[in-house]
């Protein structure tokens, strides 16, 4: 037993078992007694080693199949280690009924299923769209701990209130089309965070995939297999097929980067970076980037990147604003929205909280504005939301002030995590990811359709600046487009994208618009004037401008 025990301490010195570790811990349990088996079991769940757990699990069952005790602990590494909520209910179903209030968690010999069996046959239920059983079962694992007061039993009462939710939006579904985006973009492993671009033709997104069959071992996680997170980028070719992704080239093997949001004109990318203080917010030049220059650089606004987990942050479309998620202290619950503002001197204001109509006890994340700045998009797991993350939205009201949040509702949202939202300037597409049961792989990429009327009011300018000769690029790293009135009663610069381009900016209906094209040295190309409709409700102006060489003379 002593020689036992040392092996323990050996394997759960680290923090994560190695492949060896895995082989010793096979080793182990072939002469191992049900009371060794179940001490390291308890310590393998406790270092979240799900795997290792499985592999004792299923020892203990071969000891004993009918065994309550055991039955519940496979149900439990099922549930942890496999995600397979259909497979664990199976095990856990079992032991339901055998449930033991003076259940002792270190004894081998235990025959019966402590009172926890409840919640998770419950989380199981509520996983499986079960909402009126979850319901049942969340109440009845709270009725078992009167009294006591537990991280489970937090949860718990949360969750009776997500299952009750899930129950009324479920049985008033929302009339919209939601699909996975496709197999090029989805796969086994883990997609997430994707942004489209306003004009809905490319897509960037954080996935988990393997580099290739060469990737080295000590860069993936034991417990889930999986590789550091990736951004990649693709490219629509027909309405509903995408080309196949493409790794940006600034990503490295062993660090963990993911996307964030991406600027109108596609230039400038911002992501997420495991840094030692916990994760900070970057930005990429993407020009460089395709051309293999490292311009990954730490966002260096004041006070937005903290010794916390700074997770989130999207900017409006002239830079002038920005909403971000930190866990920093001082909020109201784990991860709060916070705003910042750029002064008329330039500088950006020091960080305020957005306040408790909008942030909760729990966690806000992933906040994306429309592109009219009017419509603040985040995710929350807060006690109004169907189970774990639902998408919200809110109206903004004045500078300072935003309406309260409204939850997307069913099937945008479901009982599972439903976050990183993101819409096409004309918001009739929306994009964000799962982890729901109908997916390709752990965590799935969907596309949402909304109809027009779905859009209350959208007024866009947009088009492409073109030249006539192949020197596109040169061209649009000089030219900009200049338009007055359509940042409140100033001008407002736009930069056509570099790949072929396209601007776009949201308008105002009622109002008159110049609109300029500048060339490198600031000179007028072109000119024209415009007015918005006062009886539409949705207006597109559509221009496509082109430079003939060599007079750089604009051409409609």
């Amino acid at each position: 037993m002593k020689f036992y025990l040392f092996i323990l301490c050996f394997l759960f010195s680290s923090l994560a078992f190695s492949q060896f570790a895995i082989d010793d811990i096979k080793t182990l349990i072939k002469g191992a007694t049900a009371e060794e088996l179940v001490y390291t079991w308890n310590g393998c769940i406790e270092e979240t080693e799900y795997q290792a757990a499985d592999l004792i699990s299923d020892a203990l069952l071969r000891k004993n199949p009918n065994n309550k005790n055991f039955i519940y602990r496979k149900g439990i590494s099922t549930f942890y280690y496999k995600k397979n909520y259909k497979l664990a209910i199976g095990y856990l179903k079992k032991t339901i009924t055998n449930t033991s209030e003076k259940h002792n968690p270190e004894s081998g010999m235990e025959t019966k299923a402590p009172l926890e069996a409840y919640y998770y046959y419950a989380f199981c239920l509520e996983n499986l769209g079960d909402f009126a059983e979850a319901e049942k079962y969340y109440k009845k694992f709270l009725e078992s701990q009167v009294g006591k007061t537990t991280r489970l039993t937090k949860t718990a009462s949360l969750k009776v209130s997500n299952t009750a939710i899930a129950s009324k939006y479920k049985a008033n579904p929302k009339k919209v089309d939601i699909r996975l985006i496709g197999d090029s973009v989805n796969t086994i492993n883990p997609e997430y965070a994707p942004i489209i671009s306003p004009d809905g033709t490319t897509i960037y997104f954080t996935s988990r995939q393997t580099w290739s069959k060469d990737t080295l071992k000590e860069y993936v996680e034991d417990f889930t297999n999986l590789s550091p997170e990736d951004i990649y980028v693709s490219h629509k070719k027909t309405e509903t097929t995408w080309s196949k992704p493409k790794k940006i080239a600034f990503c490295k093997l062993e660090v963990n980067e993911a996307t964030v949001s991406i600027t109108p004109d596609e230039r400038t990318l911002y992501v997420y970076k495991d840094t030692k203080q916990g994760g900070d917010l970057f930005s990429i030049d993407l020009l460089k980037a395709s051309r293999n220059i490292d311009t990954l650089s730490l966002i260096k606004i004041p006070e937005v990147n903290s010794k916390y987990w700074d997770s989130h942050i999207y900017f409006n479309e002239d830079n002038t604003y920005a909403v971000f998620s930190s866990d920093r202290p001082g909020g109201f619950g784990g991860r709060d929205l916070y705003r910042i503002v750029k002064l008329p001197d330039g500088l950006w204001s020091k960080p305020q909280n957005m306040g408790a109509t909008i942030n909760t006890q729990y966690d806000e994340d992933a906040p994306f504005l429309s592109i009219d700045n009017k419509n603040l998009y985040f995710s929350s797991n807060c006690d109004k939301s169907m189970g774990g993350f639902d998408i919200y939205t809110c109206v903004k009201i004045d500078e300072n002030l935003w309406s309260t949040p409204v939850n997307l509702g069913y099937p945008i949202n479901s009982e599972r995590d439903d976050i990183y939202y993101s819409t096409t300037a004309d918001g009739l597409k929306a994009y964000f990811s799962s982890n729901r049961m109908n997916g390709v792989g752990q965590v799935d990429i969907y596309e949402i359709n909304y109809v027009p009327l779905d859009i209350k009011t959208n007024f866009l300018f947009t088009g492409h600046v073109k030249r006539t000769d192949k020197k596109q690029l040169n061209l649009l790293t000089d030219v900009e487009i200049a338009c007055q009135n359509c940042d409140s009663n100033k001008k407002k610069i736009l930069r056509p994208r570099l790949r072929d381009g396209y601007f776009i900016t949201a308008l105002e209906p009622c109002r008159d618009y110049q609109v300029e094209v500048l060339g490198p040295n600031r000179e007028v190309l072109y000119t024209e004037t415009f007015s918005t409709s006062c009886e539409l409700n949705i207006e597109k102006i559509e221009r496509e401008l082109t430079v003939n060489e060599p007079a750089l003379n604009i051409k409609r």
